[in-house]
């Protein structure tokens, strides 16, 4: 049985993906004060990643549902050091910058196959962005810094915008239609059959 055009499990990772990317640049340029809801923005990005990129391997796709698995469940760690590590006093700077700064590895890594077969702007803008997010937010931990936290937050947002342009050619390539007129085939079958 082929897979429906309505089916595409890698929207629904690719859109919390770039909704806590949002949320994040949010925070660093516009309202320090909702620090509370990036919480929770990672918390089900990390969620909503894991799964999804845990689906999409499944369905073949690799490439995709190893780059959003990866980013979140380094996000579920994120998420645990800020909430369980605040209260057991692991939170230092140090601590946040090198969560941070070591995520650049597999930033290269996951996107060289991006560049190497030119999968698209889109793509390869997230990871640049992304690797300029987790740069500039890591060394702020070390050196905090005004600018550096306007070029994270200004990444963030950067970021979210080229991953939720990947979740819109997905979106846009949606056929419904045809999705509802198999279904109502394959039901008429099996009553048929009965």
């Amino acid at each position: 049985m082929t897979q429906s055009k309505s089916v595409n499990p890698g929207i629904f990772p690719l859109l919390l993906f770039g909704y806590s990317l949002a949320v994040l640049g949010a925070e660093l340029l516009i309202a320090h004060e909702a620090a509370g809801a990036l919480v929770f923005a990672i918390f089900i990005a990390a969620i909503g990643e894991s799964i999804g990129g845990l689906w999409e391997i499944s369905q073949g796709k690799t490439y995709l549902g190893s780059v959003v698995t990866t980013f979140g469940i380094w996000l579920f760690g994120l998420f645990m050091l800020e909430t369980v590590g605040q209260v057991l006093g692991l939170v230092t700077s140090q601590a946040l910058a090198t969560y941070f700064l070591v995520l650049l590895v597999p930033i290269i890594l996951l996107g060289y196959p991006a560049f190497k077969n030119q999968l698209g702007w889109q793509i390869q803008g997230a990871f640049v962005f992304l690797f300029l997010l987790v740069l500039f937010a890591g060394v702020n931990f070390i050196i905090t810094s005004s600018v550096l936290n306007l070029a994270a937050g200004t990444s963030a947002w950067l970021a979210a915008i080229c991953i939720w342009l990947l979740a819109a050619e997905d979106i846009f390539a949606i056929d419904i239609g045809s999705d509802i007129e198999t279904t109502s085939a394959e039901i008429g079958e099996t009553q048929h059959l009965e």
